[in-house]
Order: C-alpha cells, then sequence, then structure tokens
C-alpha cells in the first residue's frame, strides 16, 4: 500500500516550520557549525525545501530568525507595557515581565539573538533589532521622564532606555533557563525605578 500523499503546507506555515528548526539548530551548533542539512533534518523537510523557505542561504535564513525573534521580543514588550493601567511602574513592571517571559519561553531564539549573532557578518542585524527595542522603550519613557524644555527628548531618554535593555539582557542571560520573570522583573525593578522615579519628578 502507497503511503499517503504528504499534505501540502501554506508557504507561510511552511516558513515558520524552517525558521523553527533553524532557531533551534543556530542555537545549539552557532552559525559556523550549523549547516542546512542539520536544518532540514530538523525540520522534517528536504534541503531544497529549507532552502526555498529559508531565503536561499545559510546567512539569510540566520537574518530571517534574528529577524523573527527580534520582532516577537519587541512585540511582547510593546503589547504589555500598552496594555497596563496608567501608573508608569506598573507598566514597566509588566513591560520588563514580558520581556523575562518572551526571553524564558524562546529561549534558543534568546540564545540566537544574545550569544551566536552578536559578532559577525549579521552583527549590523542585531544592532539593528536591538536598536528598535531600546527606541521602543525610550519611547514609553518620554511620556514619563521630565526633560527641560528645549532638550530633545532622545537626549534624556534614550541613554536611559538603553541601560535598562542592557540590564535586563544581562539578567536574563545570568538567569539561564531557570529564571522566573516575575523574580527578574521584580529584582530590575528594585535596581532601576528608584532612579526613574527621581527623573519623573
Amino acid at each position: 500500500m502507497a503511503p499517503p500523499p504528504r499534505r501540502r503546507l501554506p508557504a507561510a506555515q511552511r516558513e515558520k516550520q524552517v525558521l523553527d528548526a533553524a532557531v533551534r539548530v543556530f542555537s545549539r551548533d552557532g552559525f559556523h557549525d550549523a549547516s542546512m542539512d542539520t536544518v532540514a533534518d530538523e525540520a522534517g523537510l528536504s534541503k531544497p525545501m529549507v532552502y526555498t523557505h529559508g531565503g536561499g542561504s545559510k546567512e539569510e535564513l540566520l537574518r530571517r530568525c534574528i529577524r523573527r525573534e527580534s520582532d516577537r521580543l519587541l512585540e511582547s514588550v510593546s503589547g504589555a507595557a500598552a496594555g497596563a493601567p496608567a501608573d508608569a511602574e506598573v507598566r514597566l513592571h509588566r513591560g520588563l515581565r514580558a520581556f523575562f517571559a518572551s526571553v524564558t519561553t524562546h529561549r534558543d531564539g534568546w540564545s540566537v539573538l544574545y550569544r551566536q549573532a552578536r559578532t559577525g557578518a549579521l552583527a549590523d542585524e542585531v544592532h539593528a533589532a536591538r536598536t528598535r527595542i531600546v527606541d521602543r522603550v525610550a519611547q514609553l519613557l518620554a511620556a514619563e521622564l521630565v526633560v527641560p524644555e528645549g532638550v530633545d527628548p532622545a537626549t534624556v531618554t534614550t541613554p536611559i532606555a538603553a541601560a535598562l535593555a542592557g540590564a535586563a539582557e544581562g539578567l536574563a542571560d545570568w538567569a539561564g533557563d531557570g529564571g522566573d520573570p516575575d523574580d527578574l522583573a521584580s529584582t530590575l525593578m528594585a535596581l532601576v525605578w528608584p532612579g526613574l522615579a527621581l527623573l519623573r519628578s
């Protein structure tokens, strides 16, 4: 009896299948040691299918992984902060908790962003992704911080947003797989909120 024909998946679903597998492989093996054959095995697809739905090269596949993981992280933080109550402290705590929850849930994706791709040919892609996150945090802070008249708000909020993002990244990396998002968010809040509260007055 012949096996049933393989079900044809929509292109978007097939691309997700390839990216999911690639993130796991890049996280485990690193960019240089990863191969398209390994990604194909991980995805349960043929190598030509991986090339078709992954952008045509290993470098482009990693680029797409970086963009997807950074978009996921940014959407998670933005959604949590935007949907929180008007109280700034609550909004910041929820944004940080969403960041740590996303990192914990998608640990392979975080590894690709934070470790595997920070140097080399795609370092510019990681830098651009991080800049988007810092810019979004700066926008959220702009509504809360007191900026002297005549001063560009970005010159005040962007350095603070960069410091906050860096602290969150370091804490997430230190916590590894065992970090609790609520505990990590509360720890960072205890560190940064007193200073931010002063800047808001």
